[in-house]
């Protein structure tokens, strides 16, 4: 998300990237652009319908058929239209603050709310429990990976599951999530069928098993309570299903926004970028700017390269969303400070970079 390198793909942006593997070509293209085979292909109708029938085995449900997670952005605003506008479906709308999120974040996600005509509950996290909890993923060195990937993939699945024990707690049956293709990929939730998406997918997995395992006695050497919420092997209790919109119908983020704002007088989040694509809280600039610092892509480049490749999202506005963004180091330091972490992130911008650092000369 922020840039180390000139040396850039010239169709999907993505930046020459040793760590994994990425290089850039006579041609000016990736090695993903270079070998990359077509999109796998899917049978939309048959998805389609899959999606319907878990809709209808809930119609009717008390008190309510089921749960939306909201975030603000334009992916949950649209899953939201579509569930209550296409289907009438009779939901609640979850909306979780993990005490590092921006006031935008709330703002749309109860705006969105309102506009559907669905109630809503604003679920707050101990504040304290989550300095611990995300400075431990930060620096936890056995978790660590250089692209700082590992925040996000523990976050994820603990909010998930933070909102479907919630729904259980309801007696709520189905918990809609706006995660993307890429992102449902990686949690082990997409509907494949293509042999090699599959291995990669279960390789994938074996890892996230293996790294939770981990976690998961690290935490309870320093901290032995709260280990499996935080830490959740599954991301659904019994009784509760877990349904991704976005595996069922294709993924047009574009399309998606003019659908939003022509709808729902949907406002982008621009606290990443002036040309929006995507949004997120104020943990994501960080490790962003830590892989940056690390000189790796990050996954979130990875989904905008996915995309492009795909002809999901045109080139020409990944280009323009890395052009406008900055990094705000003013913001990074305080938060880092926050999370009580001052002494770990100057070691490690003073291993990276050396003592010229703005960022490390703020600490």
């Amino acid at each position: 998300m922020y840039r180390y390198t000139k040396n850039l793909c010239k169709k999907c942006q993505l930046q020459e990237d040793s760590f994994h593997g990425i290089k850039i070509n006579g041609q000016g293209l990736c090695s993903l652009c270079f070998k990359t085979s077509e999109p796998p292909k899917r049978n939309w109708d048959d998805l389609q319908k899959s999606f319907e029938a878990k809709l209808d085995n809930v119609r009717g449900h008390l008190p309510y058929e089921g749960m939306i997670m909201m975030s603000g952005g334009k992916d949950s605003a649209y899953m939201a239209n579509l569930l209550k506008k296409k289907y009438g479906m009779n939901l609640l709308a979850f909306i979780i603050d993990n005490n590092y999120e921006y006031p935008e974040t709330f703002d749309n996600a109860m705006t969105i709310a309102q506009k559907l005509d669905m109630p809503y509950i604003l679920y707050r996290q101990n504040p304290k429990l989550m300095r611990q909890y995300y400075k431990f993923l930060f620096c936890e060195e056995t978790l660590s990976q250089q692209d700082c990937g590992q925040v996000c993939t523990f976050c994820g699945r603990f909010l998930v599951r933070t909102a479907t024990d919630f729904a259980r707690s309801m007696g709520i049956p189905l918990v809609f999530s706006g995660h993307n293709p890429d992102q449902i990929f990686l949690m082990g939730e997409s509907i494949e069928t293509d042999p090699e998406r599959l291995t990669i997918m279960e390789f994938t997995m074996e890892m996230v098993a293996e790294n939770t395992q981990k976690a998961l006695e690290a935490w309870a050497k320093t901290t032995p309570a709260n280990v499996d919420r935080l830490f959740p092997q599954i991301l659904a209790p019994k009784n509760v299903e877990l349904v991704f919109p976005f595996q069922h119908f294709p993924y047009e983020p574009e399309k998606m926004m003019s659908t939003v704002r022509d709808e729902l007088d949907w406002l982008p989040i621009k606290r990443f970028s002036k040309t929006y694509i995507a949004s997120g809280c104020k943990l994501v600039k960080l490790w962003a700017y830590l892989a940056h610092c690390s000189n790796t892509n990050s996954y979130v480049d990875f989904e905008f390269s996915s995309q492009v490749r795909n002809g999901t999202l045109a080139s020409e506005t990944v280009q323009k969303f890395y052009s406008e963004t900055n990094v705000e180091i003013d913001e990074l330091s305080t938060l880092i400070r926050e999370l009580n972490m001052t002494k770990e992130m100057k070691l490690f911008l003073g291993e990276k970079l050396g003592k010229t650092n703005d960022l490390l000369n703020k600490l």
